[in-house]
């Protein structure tokens, strides 16, 4: 049979030989003396379990007839208390008198003594005893343990009576105790001394046994019975059947053995056997290892192959995802690329097409923007200046759009590294300056001084922070609000500087929002549409990105992302 750390070999090679050596230092028992050594510490637990109960059955059936024992005596000495108390007495009391009193025909306490000292030579075994503390009679005053036991009926009232064995002068004894309680009948000889029979003065004195109440607790009443023979044939029992129940699971313990090594231990060898034989291990090299027993080493195999198993799918698993990542990527990629070949493709058309277009409508362009000047010079009456100026304002217009679409359709124009933000935003604001004073707009402008130098192209940035400065301008004809600020900062785990434009006017129109940096798409009467479009692709080309916030009648915040290598 092939050993643990060769079947660990062939299923973890890095893993196997850490596990063996310590396998190896620690020798485990084979599985069929770990079988019987359960099975023989389970049956001693039986023998045992067995021997304890036949003790004490035992010792309870000697409890029960002690208790008959003493029943008895108790019941015979209450009986001759209770004719006293019932008959003789009154009877006395009726005939002599009511103040007569004889001890010893009218103390039930007395004769009840009498009574069990003269039972006592029929029963040698058994001690009756009727004690209190304080008594009147030294000899009936309460030893240690009966003191004790009136303790124990004081703190515990509802409890009637106790028993149990307890040792009494090193030797087991039967103890069985129950309490007395003064009854008003009883007061005569034990409360007031003053009402006492004068015999119980003169015999006992004026201080033992008086000064008692109805309902205290008055002694008790205790019947000890010695069982430290009985106890010894208890012991002597149950060794025998100890022995008995051993020697009969002996012959079972035996022939579990037998036939668990037949059955079970032979099945696990030939399963491990074949088990290994089916991984492609050599035969010759198939033995139990000394330090694993059977199921151990066919955990082991199973959880080996388990293991095998478990790392090919996941390197499977690997395989299929890395395959599926790297598809999706290369076809993300090809859209992209085929996304920008068409729209490189478009706007290199556009770019020709515009440049054809504007060259051709320039010319046509200037030669009626000196018609239309000279017109204005030359006009009689105001209102054909008017129309002059009209045709001015639509000629620049006109030119101005032809601008804008040249910007938007050329192409990227090379970045110069090193640039200063802070230097073309303080420019630009300076140009600005005047307009904003004019229409009486109140400006802040917080520009950091240590923003870091970045990759840009001057006058593309300048006609970025132009048409943002220009949109905020239209929107306060009236003064307002105006802010602009640039920091350094991080997002997205990289590094940028952030530029705001913001305003106070009456925002970006609901409608526009979605479309807000679509060319040609604007809500001025005047506009072109390609404004915000050009800053947008401005801004890309330059590696960032532009966001917009706004909500109609809360002004409009520009976000410009320019990124720091």
């Amino acid at each position: 049979m092939q050993t643990a750390k060769q079947v660990l070999d062939s299923a973890n090679t890095h893993r196997a030989d850490g596990h063996a050596h310590d396998q190896r230092e620690q020798p485990s028992l084979g599985l069929q003396t770990k079988f019987l050594i359960g099975t023989s510490l389970i049956l001693l637990a039986f023998c045992f379990g067995g021997a304890l109960f036949i003790y004490f059955y035992e010792q309870r059936q000697l409890m029960d007839k002690a208790y008959a024992e003493s029943e008895m005596v108790m019941s015979a000495v209450e009986a001759s208390r209770a004719y006293v108390r019932e008959e003789l007495r009154p009877v006395m009391q009726e005939v002599m008198g009511h103040d007569f009193f004889l001890r010893e025909a009218m103390s039930t306490s007395y004769v009840a003594r009498a009574f069990a000292d003269r039972l006592s030579p029929a029963l040698p075994d058994i001690e009756y005893r009727r004690t209190s503390i304080n008594a009147r009679n030294p000899k009936y005053e309460s030893r240690e343990s009966e003191v004790e036991m009136i303790a124990y009926f004081r703190e515990h009232p509802d409890v009637l009576e106790w028993q149990g064995i307890v040792e009494v002068e090193e030797q087991p004894e039967y103890r069985r105790y129950k309490p007395v309680y003064f009854e008003q009948e009883c007061l005569r000889c034990h409360g007031d001394p003053k009402h006492a029979p004068t015999e119980l003065i003169e015999t006992y004195g004026s201080v033992g046994g008086f000064g008692r109440r109805a309902g205290d607790l008055a002694g008790v009443i205790s019947v000890g019975i010695p069982v430290h023979t009985a106890l010894d044939q208890l012991k002597s029992r149950a060794v025998s059947g100890f022995l008995v129940i051993f020697a009969i699971l002996f012959f079972i313990f035996v022939a579990l053995g037998v036939l668990f090594n037949k059955i079970v231990v032979s099945s696990l060898r030939g399963l491990l056997v074949s088990f290994q034989k089916s991984s492609g291990h050599q035969q010759d090299h198939l033995q139990v290892e000394p330090t694993r027993d059977e199921l151990s080493l066919l955990g082991v195999s199973f959880n080996a192959m388990l293991e095998e198993l478990h790392a090919s799918r996941e390197k499977m698993q690997s395989w299929n995802t890395t395959l599926e990542q790297e598809v999706n990527r290369i076809r993300e990629q090809l859209e992209k690329a085929q996304e920008q070949l068409v729209h490189a493709e478009k706007m290199a058309a556009l770019g020709r097409m515009t440049e054809n277009v504007t060259h051709a409508i320039r010319n046509p362009l200037t030669s009626a923007g000196g018609f239309a000047r000279r017109l204005e010079m030359v006009a009689q009456s105001e209102e054909e200046r008017r129309y002059a100026g009209i045709i001015l304002a639509e000629l620049r217009r006109l030119e101005r759009m032809l601008k804008e679409l040249l910007i938007y359709s050329r192409e990227k124009a090379p970045l110069s590294a090193n640039q200063s933000l802070a230097e073309v935003l303080q420019d630009v604001l300076d140009r600005y300056q005047r307009q904003i004073d004019e229409r009486g707009i109140e400006m802040h402008a917080r520009i950091s001084s240590s923003l870091p130098l970045i990759s840009m192209e001057v006058e593309q940035i300048e006609i970025v922070v132009n048409q943002l400065l220009d949109n905020a301008l239209e929107a306060l004809p009236d003064g307002g609000r105006l802010s602009i600020s640039a920091e350094d900062v991080e997002k997205e785990k990289r590094r940028w500087i952030e530029l705001i434009v913001a305003d106070n006017g009456p925002g970006v129109p609901e409608a526009m929002t979605g479309v807000l940096f679509e060319p040609f798409t604007t809500a001025k009467d005047l506009g072109s549409g390609l404004g915000l479009p050009i800053c947008k692709k401005i801004i890309e080309e330059h590696g960032g990105f532009i966001e917009v916030h706004s909500s109609p009648g809360q002004g409009a915040r520009f976000h410009l992302y320019f990124p720091v290598k």
